[in-house]
């Protein structure tokens, strides 16, 4: 730098002596304080700001957000192609009093010689282009430069904006780049979509989003006739949706209503880039179409970034570190991902602690284009196959697979399909078996957990490895047996049972084909021999320490004998199964635990112990809701015989019926008919007409809105005022001076549940605190 090298009035060089002033003399010193009074009084002349000829929508929270950034010096609204960082920097600066030089850095090649002009600098001697820049920025009192989209010049701008920060300490810069400068004191401002109304928003509620308005208002703008209405609203609604809120899309969607319904542009949206391309003519030509916007920042990008864009569009699902690094080829693919993230071309999901990556929809049908062109489908479908194959193989051989394997199945459940299908294409059997295998060992909020029928069936004709089709037919057994086919059930079991008793080298997969194999004799009329199958399978797990196999065994015994009547045999089993279950410490794996343990409760016709149960199996199985209809109609049957509640029962009931019709799953004959019996009851006690609206509400909820019924507002079962054992186990943690988290976690529930049963306990027992129930169940323990 030569800026204090020479007087920044007149540009003479300034004297050794000198070195670190600023000015030559008094005069020239006074010069600059009357140009800088000057510059104070006169109104602001801002350089070329861009006066928009459209309104500008929403962005409320930004805007307020960015006016607090007041005193950051340095702040850069950072986002993907199309959400509208121009804009939004325009209206933010628009409202401010003080000098503005906005620079539009994306015609041209020199940042430097852009701020220059922005600014109005004026050549000094001897001095180079930034002295000048300096010069001018220094003469004024609270000037703000703005550096339009600067991704392209993103080192250039970078280096000349550190040096005009630390040489005009009362200069501010705001910055609008597809990524940030990464400079010391930068504050980035992520500008993403626009906020997004529900799918089943009416009218009145979706124009309170910003991204209907939008699409309302670009739409009359060319076809002044036209409105939002309950006609279109769905619509109009799922347009915004499926373009992820980002307004340039919005907008050039909204700009075909002239010759297209919404119903049409929704259903052309699978070819968005050819449809959406018609941009203002003013427009710069990047932001004409959707296309070109995005291929200005896939233009951008190294190779290795652009290969990664176009392989992880394949995958046209959410993914994780370990199947970007998979697909990508690489060790760690951290910095790819990183890189993608901070261009803008990739979005961080965060939820429950895991951390997934998606493309948005527009930018992955882009990249997925080149990853066509480059002829990479293949490529990524056998890394794809490759990733599967090595979560499933390690755990082929196990009773049950690890719960950290279902839960990385689970997350990227979205990527077993494109296994499936690339093995058929192949031949590749083998890794086809793996593939179904993992497609069994999952489940999504929306489905149940396996694999179809058919595909079980066409991969069981087919050849692979032994121990391959001995976990294929003991899955097609499961798969029956929760359809009630008994019979087939048994078939497939005993296929996987003679593998592995020829084999004689699994003791994991011996004790599932005998579990399962045990419970179709139980159901075909020979329960004495599924008792000696169920002892060989517990025999069998009894050394390896797997604490969670045994407990799913144990609990499929319990269940087992509770269906024929032998609900004192497996109570003990069952109270081990639910004390492993909870040393292991998975809540959600308590699930199926819990429910075998309410129906003992219902066996011994403890209905206030089988409410708590079957409640509590409700609040800790939400991962896996699908499982979940099973506890309803338990909590069901505990209403109906505690006489608590009689059209909340028969609503729960009929929902569940529903999610059982849906999915042909086939209540066990014991479990059946005490549903039959408890509609039956429901029938007798409930009056005609709120008996058909107990039955309408149950047949119009889905099985979460049927969840979340059962866990509100639920009266509860008193029992004569007696408090049940699971409360009182509660009031005496109370009384050692556990908090509810700390009770929470000694059970296994959450700390909602035990401030739940304190509650109920207090309200049973007439006592107005904790310290009283405190009092009370020490009072017990005596």
């Amino acid at each position: 730098m030569t800026a204090t090298a020479a007087c920044v009035t007149c540009g003479n060089p300034l004297p050794e002596a000198v070195a670190g002033r600023r000015y030559c003399s008094n005069a020239c010193r006074q010069r600059a304080y009357r140009e800088r009074s000057s510059a104070r009084e006169d109104s602001p002349q801002d350089s070329a700001l861009p006066a928009p000829l459209d309104t500008f929508v929403g962005r409320r929270e930004e805007l307020a957000s960015l006016a607090r950034l007041g005193a950051d010096r340095l702040v850069s609204l950072v986002g993907p192609a199309g959400a509208g960082k121009t804009r939004l920097a325009v209206q933010h600066v628009s409202r401010r009093a003080d000098q503005t030089w906005w620079a539009p850095l994306a015609p041209v090649s020199d940042a430097v010689q852009a701020i220059y002009t922005a600014v109005g600098a004026h050549p000094l001697p001897n001095r180079s282009v930034r002295d000048a820049v300096i010069a001018e920025i220094e003469r004024h009192r609270r000037p703000l430069l703005v550096l339009d989209n600067c991704e392209h010049l993103l080192a250039d701008v970078a280096d000349v904006v550190s040096e005009l920060l630390a040489c005009c300490p009362r200069l501010r810069v705001l910055v609008t780049s597809r990524e940030p400068l990464r400079l010391a004191g930068e504050q980035v401002f992520a500008v993403g979509e626009l906020e997004l109304p529900p799918g089943e928003a009416d009218v009145t509620e979706a124009l309170r989003y910003d991204a209907v308005v939008l699409f309302r208002d670009r739409a009359i703008s060319v076809d002044r006739s036209f409105e939002v209405d309950a006609t279109n609203v769905a619509d109009v609604v799922a347009v915004c949706r499926a373009l992820d809120g980002m307004p340039l899309a919005i907008e050039l969607a909204a700009r075909r209503i002239t010759v297209l319904s919404p119903a049409d542009v929704l259903a052309r949206l699978g070819d968005r880039l050819a449809l959406l391309t018609a941009g203002p003519r003013a427009a710069e030509d990047r932001h004409r179409t959707l296309r070109t916007a995005i291929g200005w920042s896939y233009d951008l990008l190294s190779e290795e970034e652009q290969a990664a864009s176009r392989r992880l569009a394949v995958l046209g699902v959410p993914f994780d570190l370990g199947v970007a690094s998979a697909v990508c080829g690489v060790p760690d693919a951290l910095e790819l991902l990183t890189g993608l993230e901070q261009k803008s071309l990739l979005v961080v999901d965060r939820a429950g602690g895991h951390t997934t990556f998606r493309q948005l929809e527009s930018v992955r049908l882009y990249c997925y284009e080149r990853a066509v062109a480059y002829a990479e489908f293949s490529l990524v479908a056998d890394r794809v196959v490759e990733w599967v194959c090595s979560v499933v193989e390690p755990e082929i051989s196990s009773f049950f697979p690890s719960p950290p394997v279902v839960l990385r199945l689970d997350r990227n459940v979205g990527l077993l399909d494109l296994a499936v299908t690339r093995t058929a294409q192949t031949g590749d059997w083998s890794r086809h078996a793996l593939a179904i295998v993992a497609t069994a060992w999952t489940s999504t909020p929306r489905g149940p957990r396996g694999a179809p029928t058919e595909l079980l069936h066409q991969a069981l004709s087919r050849p692979m490895p032994r121990a391959y089709r001995s976990v294929l037919a003991v899955l097609a057994a499961m798969h029956h047996r929760v359809r009630g086919g008994w019979h087939v059930t048994r078939r497939f079991a005993e296929e996987s049972l003679a593998i592995e008793r020829a084999d004689a080298r699994r003791p994991g997969t011996t004790a599932r084909a005998l579990e399962v194999l045990a419970s179709a004799e139980a159901h075909t009329g020979h329960p004495e021999l599924a008792w000696r199958l169920f002892d060989e399978a517990a025999a069998l797990l009894r050394e390896p320490d797997d604490k969670l196999a045994r407990a799913i065994l144990l609990n499929s015994y319990g269940w087992t004998l509770v269906q024929h009547g032998f609900a004192d045999r497996a109570a003990p089993l069952v109270r081990e199964a639910v004390t492993l279950t909870r040393l292991i410490g998975l809540p959600h794996m308590l699930n199926p635990v819990l429910h075998t343990a309410g129906a003992i409760a219902l066996a011994h016709k403890n209905y206030t112990e089988a409410i708590d149960l079957f409640r509590e199996s409700l609040e800790v199985g939400s991962e896996h809701p699908m499982d979940q209809y099973y506890d309803l109609e338990g909590l069901a049957l505990g209403l109906v015989g505690a006489g608590s509640d009689d059209e909340r029962a028969l609503s729960l009931l009929v929902s569940a019926s529903a999610v059982r019709t849906r999915y042909d799953f086939r209540a066990e004959p014991y479990w059946q008919a005490l549903l039959d019996e408890a509609r039956a009851v429901c029938r007798e006690r409930i009056t005609a007409g709120r008996l058909r609206a107990a039955e309408s509400t149950g047949e119009r909820m889905s099985l979460a809105q049927a969840i979340s019924y059962a866990l509100t507002a639920q009266p509860h079962a008193e029992d004569d005022g007696l408090v049940s054992a699971r409360e009182l186990h509660v009031a005496t943690l109370v009384a050692e001076g556990l908090t509810n988290r700390q009770i929470g976690q000694r059970l296994g529930i959450s700390p909602h549940t035990v401030a739940r049963h304190v509650t109920q306990a207090r309200s049973k027992l007439g006592l107005r605190s904790r310290a009283q129930l405190a009092v009370w169940a020490g009072r017990q323990a005596t």
